[in-house]
């Protein structure tokens, strides 16, 4: 069904130190047992390299060290073959994404194709980004809760779940690249996808806002293509394969991918303005107009707590007690901390020595 709808043959790739490619086409000379089998909006693709518990890795960067493959686009099978209708294809070759094994293909949106009769050399670079959470961006933290139906929060994954809950929600079904466990939608309700999808596109920016990841892995690219084949080659292909030199031209194509180098590029969000920025300014700002220090300003909060937080103290009963010393037969008037009994008072008023006597 999906096949027959859209009629490309179509490749996914992924190019980090596993390179993942899908494509829906004969491939010549390569091992069929290193390719995975994923649906996208074309149908059927294949990718290699896209289990993550058996990752295929490359040692060095450059040209040679990384994926080449020969492609026959069997631009004859193209469809449909009857009549002329809107919906014949306008471009003949293959479509390519590269991307992380953490989200799922989008790749009738970030793909790039790759054209028959050329060898296409796809240089990567692999690049790190780093994006701030609120409030100094708009991200999305993977602390928050798991996004339904993947294992990773990615743009591509939540486009694929809104057009996923637009569709269901309009033909009562879904596509067969589409995550959930709903009906498969039949061939006469495509029509009511197409609606549904090109309504959601409109307004996607309203009805589903898709966050950025605050950790986004992604790959730099570089295409350089030379023609293919040369003379020479034409006529050995042609033997080879037994396809006329015309047929090879106008199908035969070469993918080459590789690491540009074994290293990453980082871009990181940094904050303009943080609180140890705020702090050193009000500090500085302080002690040069108005001579402050935090020692001053400590101090200020203590007199404040004390004036607010304290009891006020309840004034002391201090009186005299009279001490008599013998030895030199002297009288004083000491103060003591307990209080007159009642009935006495105290005899003196003046002082701490307030009569002599010998």
């Amino acid at each position: 069904l999906c096949m027959a709808r859209f009629n490309h043959s179509f490749l996914h790739l992924n190019c980090d130190n596993r390179i993942t490619i899908v494509f829906a086409v004969l491939v010549v000379n390569y091992p069929v047992t290193k390719k995975e089998s994923v649906y996208t909006r074309y149908g059927k693709c294949y990718t290699f390299n896209g289990n993550k518990t058996a990752l295929r890795k490359t040692k060095q960067g450059g040209m040679g060290n990384g994926l080449e493959i020969m492609l026959d686009i069997q631009q004859d099978e193209y469809l449909p073959i009857w009549r002329e209708t809107n919906e014949t294809s306008l471009e003949a070759g293959i479509r390519v994404q590269i991307h992380s094994q953490d989200e799922p293909p989008y790749i009738h949106q970030l793909g790039f194709g790759v054209s028959p009769g050329f060898q296409t050399f796809v240089s990567c670079q692999e690049q790190r980004l780093t994006y701030l959470p609120q409030p100094w961006g708009n991200c999305r933290s993977s602390s928050k809760e798991k996004f339904p139906g993947y294992d990773t929060y990615s743009i591509s994954a939540c486009r694929l779940l809104c057009e996923t809950n637009e569709v269901i929600r309009v033909c009562n079904c879904r596509m067969v690249h589409m995550p959930g466990t709903a009906d498969i939608c039949p061939p006469s309700k495509i029509g009511c996808v197409d609606k549904a999808l090109a309504q959601l596109q409109k307004t996607s920016g309203d009805t589903c806002p898709c966050e950025t990841p605050c950790n986004l892995t992604r790959y730099g690219k570089e295409l350089s293509m030379v023609k293919i084949p040369s003379k020479g080659s034409a006529r050995y292909l042609s033997r080879k394969y037994d396809k006329t030199e015309d047929y090879i031209r106008d199908n035969f194509l070469v993918l080459d991918i590789f690491f540009e180098a074994l290293n990453y590029e980082t871009i990181e969000q940094k904050k303009a303005y943080d609180v140890a920025g705020l702090l050193g300014d009000i500090g500085g700002q302080m002690g040069l107009f108005i001579g402050a220090s935090i020692l001053t300003v400590l101090e200020i909060l203590d007199y404040i707590y004390e004036v607010l937080c304290q009891p006020p103290h309840k004034p002391s009963c201090h009186v005299f007690t009279e001490v008599r010393l013998h030895e030199f037969g002297l009288y004083m008037n000491v103060l003591g901390p307990h209080p007159i009994p009642h009935g006495h008072h105290s005899t003196g008023r003046h002082g701490v020595f307030e009569d002599f006597a010998c």
